[in-house]
């Protein structure tokens, strides 16, 4: 089977407020959701054209998948994917992983997924910034959670450490997290008070040393 696949050009792409976890969309993510519509109903005009459905690097055996199966099966994946990023920002592993447990076949999520990527309407690199920007400020994650969840939602390596080596201001968040404890345990005893500051600096993956420091010192400030 031929296949082309013609060169397109890249959207920009806007930079929302909200981030990876919420279920709100600004008006730069609007237009973003307008980009992705314009971007995955290409398929169609491809197809009306009677060009051949598959890109040059998936095209699965004749036997396996024609083109009209290909077509129902795009069909579905695109509503699909539309209805999850209309939703929130996915990462391009995230987003393949639900596809896939949608029983859609594999060389329509790659068409789909590489479509995405060209017109950047999936950036995993963009994804990790934004998400790291949104949960820094809201769940008060440390470094080292935020490396946690990123890795969960498939995001490399390589990206991760970029985003996230270049976040400063630990102590100071781990303090913000420890104040807000105390004042919420003021009238226990010292001990439990520790125990329980202690315990939600260490779920949100502060280190031992810090943990420890900005305990204390919360404590003392609060007597």
């Amino acid at each position: 089977m031929t296949s082309r696949s013609p060169e397109r050009t890249s959207h920009a792409s806007p930079e929302p407020s909200a981030a990876g976890g919420g279920s709100g969309r600004s008006a730069a993510t609007a237009d973003q959701l307008e980009a992705l519509k314009s971007a995955i109903t290409e398929i169609d005009q491809r197809h009306a054209e009677g060009e051949s459905l598959f890109l040059a690097d998936s095209s699965p055996d004749d036997d396996e998948l024609d083109d009209s199966d290909f077509e129902a099966a795009y069909a579905k994946a695109k509503k699909t994917a539309m209805n999850m990023l209309a939703m929130r920002d996915h990462s391009c592993a995230e987003l393949r992983e639900k596809l896939g447990k949608r029983e859609i076949p594999a060389p329509v999520i790659d068409e789909l997924i590489a479509k995405l990527e060209k017109s950047r309407l999936l950036d995993d690199a963009e994804f990790a910034q934004r998400y790291v920007r949104a949960h820094r400020e809201r769940r008060k994650l440390s470094r080292t959670a935020l490396k946690r969840e990123l890795n969960k939602k498939g995001i490399s390596p390589d990206i991760i450490a970029g985003v996230v080596e270049d976040v400063d201001g630990e102590e100071e968040l781990a303090r913000q997290v420890a104040e807000k404890k105390a004042a919420s345990s003021r009238g226990l005893d010292y001990d439990v008070r520790q125990r329980r500051i202690l315990g939600m600096l260490a779920r949100r993956g502060f280190s031992s040393t810090v943990c420890l420091k900005v305990t204390r010192e919360v404590l003392a400030d609060d007597e």
